[in-house]
C-alpha cells in the first residue's frame, strides 16, 4: 500500500527544487535530442545528391534512410535502456551523444555505399542510448502532472532537429556539397557532449515516488505487457511514427521532383513549414494536455487521437493538390497536428511504468516505433516509388506518400482505445 501523504510530500519537495536548475537540464537534454534528429534527418535532404553520386535506386535510398539506421538502433536500444534503469544515465547519454556525432561526421567521408551504410549503422547504435535515459532523467525531475509539459518541451527536439537537418543540409549541400553537410552536422555534438558531462549530475532515481525498487527484466516486461494502455499506445505510435519518418525522408525528394525546388529551397521550405510547424504543435500539445488532463487522465490520449485523426485527410490534400501555396500550408498543418502527440506519448510511457522501469518503457515505445516507422516507412515509400515511376514518373512519390495519411488515421483510432484503460494503468503503476 502506498502512503499517499508521504508520496505527495516527496513530490512537493522535489518540485520545489530551483526551477532554473531543472529547466537547464531539460533544455540541454532537449538540444541533444534535437541534434539526435538533426543527425538522422540530414540524410533525407541529401537523398538526391547521394543517389546521383552512387547511382542508387529509391528502394536502396529508402533502405539507407530507414533500416540502415533503425535496425541496430532497435536491437541495441533495449539492453542499453535496461542499463539506464540501473546505471548512471548522465554518463550513458554523454558517451552515446559523442559517439553518434562522430559517426555522423564519418558519413561525409564515405567512399562507397558500404562505408556510408556502416556509418549510418553507427549513428543508429549511438542514438539508441540517448532518448530512453534522457526521458528517465526528466521523469525524475518533474511530477506526474508536470510530465506532459516537460516532455512536450523535450519532444520539440524532434522538430527542431528536423528543421536544422533540412535547413543546414539544404544550404550546405548547395554551396559546399553533401559531404560537408555531414561534417557540419556531426562535429559540434562532440563538444556539447563534454558540456553535458561537466554540468549535469545524476538525479535521484524515483524521486517522484515514495520508493524505488529495482525490478528484474522478466517481471518488468510482464508488468508493462499487462498495462493495456501501454501496449495499445505502442502499436498506435508505430503507425503515427510511420507517418513522421516516411514524410521526413521523402518530402525533400517530393519537393525536388514534383515542385522542382533547389537544395537550398528544399531546406528552407521543408525546414520552416515541416520542422517549425511540428515544433509548435509539439510544444503546444505538451502545455494543453498538461492542463486538460488534470481533471481526467484520458485526455492524455484523447487529445493526441483528435489531432492525429485530423492529420490524415490534411496530408492527403497536401499530396494531391496542384497548388504550391496550398501544398505548403497543408504540409505545415500536418506537421503541427502530428507533432501535437509526441510529448504525450513519451509521458504515457513514463507514467504507466514504475520508476524502475521508466527507461525500458521509454525504449520499448521509442525503439519499436522507430524500427517500424523509420525502418518500414522510408523503405516502403521508396519501393512504391520504383514500382510507380514507369507509369507516373516524378509524380510517383506523390502517390506513394499517401500511405502516411492512412497510418496516422489508424493510430488515432488506437489512441482512443488506449484511453479506456489509462486511469486503471496509472493506478497500478503507482501502487
Amino acid at each position: 500500500m502506498v502512503d499517499v501523504t508521504s508520496q505527495v510530500s516527496v513530490q512537493t519537495a522535489t518540485a520545489a527544487k530551483p526551477s532554473a536548475r531543472r529547466y537547464y537540464v531539460l533544455g540541454l537534454l532537449t538540444i541533444i535530442y534535437a541534434l539526435n534528429f538533426l543527425d538522422r534527418t540530414i540524410f533525407n535532404v541529401l537523398i538526391e545528391p547521394i543517389k546521383k553520386e552512387f547511382a542508387l535506386s529509391d528502394t536502396m535510398m529508402g533502405l539507407l534512410a530507414g533500416f540502415g539506421f533503425a535496425l541496430f538502433y532497435s536491437l541495441l536500444g533495449i539492453p542499453i535502456a535496461r542499463a539506464a534503469d540501473r546505471l548512471n544515465r548522465r554518463n550513458i547519454v554523454a558517451v552515446a551523444f559523442a559517439f553518434w556525432s562522430a559517426m555522423t561526421a564519418l558519413c561525409g567521408a564515405a567512399s562507397s555505399v558500404t562505408s556510408l551504410a556502416l556509418a549510418r549503422i553507427g549513428v543508429g547504435i549511438g542514438e539508441s542510448a540517448g532518448s530512453p535515459a534522457s526521458q528517465s532523467i526528466v521523469a525524475d525531475l518533474f511530477a506526474k502532472n508536470e510530465r506532459p509539459r516537460a516532455l512536450g518541451i523535450y519532444a520539440i527536439g524532434t522538430y527542431l532537429g528536423v528543421f536544422l537537418g533540412y535547413f543546414v543540409g539544404g544550404y550546405v549541400n548547395q554551396h559546399y556539397g553533401w559531404r560537408m553537410a555531414f561534417y557540419v552536422a556531426g562535429l559540434p555534438g562532440i563538444l556539447l557532449a563534454l558540456v553535458l558531462w561537466l554540468t549535469i549530475s545524476e538525479p535521484k532515481r524515483g524521486a517522484m515516488q515514495e520508493s524505488f525498487v529495482p525490478e528484474p527484466l522478466g517481471p518488468t516486461l510482464r508488468f508493462l505487457s499487462s498495462q493495456r494502455s501501454f501496449v495499445i499506445v505502442l502499436i498506435g505510435f508505430c503507425l503515427t511514427t510511420y507517418t513522421n519518418y516516411a514524410t521526413a525522408a521523402w518530402i525533400p525528394p517530393f519537393l525536388a521532383r514534383v515542385h522542382h525546388l533547389s537544395s537550398a529551397e528544399i531546406g528552407t521550405y521543408a525546414g520552416t513549414f515541416k520542422g517549425l510547424a511540428g515544433m509548435a504543435g509539439t510544444l503546444l500539445g505538451g502545455f494543453v494536455v498538461a492542463q486538460v488532463s488534470r481533471s481526467d487522465d484520458r485526455w492524455k490520449l484523447w487529445a493526441p487521437a483528435i489531432t492525429s485523426g485530423l492529420a490524415g485527410p490534411v496530408f492527403a490534400l497536401c499530396m494531391l493538390t496542384q497548388d504550391f501555396a496550398m501544398m505548403v500550408a497543408m504540409l505545415a498543418l500536418t506537421s503541427f497536428l502530428v507533432g501535437f502527440h509526441l510529448g504525450q506519448i513519451f509521458a504515457i510511457a513514463q507514467t504507466v511504468a514504475k520508476p524502475s522501469m521508466r527507461a525500458l518503457a521509454s525504449a520499448l515505445i521509442a525503439l519499436t516505433a522507430t524500427c517500424f516507422g523509420q525502418g518500414v516507412g522510408p523503405l516502403a515509400v521508396g519501393m512504391v516509388n520504383d514500382a510507380l515511376k514507369g507509369s507516373y514518373g516524378a509524380d510517383a512519390v506523390r502517390y506513394s506518400l499517401l500511405s502516411a495519411a492512412v497510418t496516422t488515421t489508424l493510430g488515432a483510432v488506437l489512441f482512443v482505445w488506449a484511453a479506456r484503460a489509462i486511469r486503471v494503468d496509472i493506478g497500478r503503476a503507482a501502487a
